[in-house]
């Protein structure tokens, strides 16, 4: 008959893997850490939880595809919440008047691999004011900014004209609905 193991040595176990995680670059090492997790019978949800997540922000940056398969896009979560601003945006408002396409787009500083992150959503005027609601994050372990921004680009243009930045997504969803009516109207 096998006894639960010492939660402190537990404990210990687990914080040497999750630095034996965050230093490991080869990305069969970080798949067989992954398939022990999920067996391990003396962890508990939470840290299941935990490492699970640190294997999945480690394969992101060591090997983007397998990181797909464990974790899903990197980009989920941005674009789950832009998508839904933009299906409450437009039950809500006309946006036929937007210039550009409609819709939850990635950004170029995640393109040009600067940000793990940068998708985002953005109204063009025909004058060309352009809001943008943008979500940021440097790296798969930062916390996420959302970027509220209004610009008039171009030549003629006047540049950044405000911008705010948020952590909570409400926050940045009531801001964005207040910035874009007063844009349409």
């Amino acid at each position: 008959m096998s006894s639960k193991p010492d939660p402190k040595i537990l404990h210990q176990q687990i914080e040497k893997l999750m630095s034996r995680i965050a230093a490991e670059s080869d990305a069969n090492s970080l798949r067989n850490i992954h398939a022990n997790i999920s067996k391990h019978p003396e962890l508990d949800d939470a840290d299941r939880e935990r490492l699970t997540e640190a294997v999945v922000n480690r394969l992101r940056v060591v090997s983007p595809k397998l990181a797909k398969t464990f974790g899903g896009p990197k980009d989920g979560p941005a674009r789950i919440f832009l998508q839904k601003v933009y299906e409450e945006s437009a039950e809500r408002f006309d946006l036929s008047g937007n210039v550009l396409k409609n819709g939850v787009k990635t950004g170029g500083l995640m393109i040009s691999g600067q940000f793990y992150l940068d998708v985002y959503l953005s109204y063009k005027t025909a004058s060309g004011l352009n809001l943008a609601l943008t979500w940021l994050q440097e790296t798969p372990d930062a916390d996420a900014i959302l970027r509220l921004s209004l610009r008039e680009p171009g030549v003629s243009g006047r540049g950044l004209l405000k911008e705010n930045t948020f952590t909570d997504q409400d926050q940045a969803a009531a801001e964005w609905t207040t910035w874009l009516e007063g844009l349409i109207e």
